[in-house]
């Protein structure tokens, strides 16, 4: 059984870049979507089993709180952002798909779309889409 991520009760107004190709001018303005988060979403698929604590494997300061449809990054205790989690199809069409693999945390200044690489109850780990570059975390009590 799908759930749609067009269900919900919240709505949160999101921004998406419009994408341009080969000569094509850059539009300036951005093109304005709404999409509308399930509040049962954290209970099933991706993201449901990234809820929770997680320390960086990398740097132990840098954490992340994911609570719902909220992720919050903190580095040193100090919260850096806290912004919304949408999963999506892919990071080239960005269409909002609960059951997707990709990911984007909207309202984050430099937006780029992550690609989960696998996540369990002791381990998260994705791919930023922009560097290629993986981040891993250990679950925290």
């Amino acid at each position: 059984m799908k759930i749609s991520l067009f269900s919900g009760l919240a709505s949160i107004s999101l921004l998406l870049g419009a994408c341009s190709a080969g000569g094509e001018e850059k539009d300036s303005a951005a093109k304005e979507t709404t999409v509308t988060i399930d509040p049962a979403a954290a209970q099933t698929g991706p993201l449901a089993e990234m809820q929770g604590r997680w320390a960086s494997d990398e740097d132990p300061n840098r954490t992340l709180e994911i609570e719902g449809s909220n992720f919050q990054e903190s580095y040193t205790g100090d919260p850096q952002y806290a912004v919304p989690i949408v999963f999506v199809d892919s990071c080239k069409t960005k269409i909002p798909d609960f059951e997707g693999k990709a990911f984007i945390l909207y309202g984050k200044e430099k937006q780029a779309c992550y690609l989960l690489y696998s996540v369990s109850e002791e381990r998260l780990s994705y791919i930023d889409g922009t560097r290629g570059r993986t981040s891993r975390f250990t679950r925290k009590e």
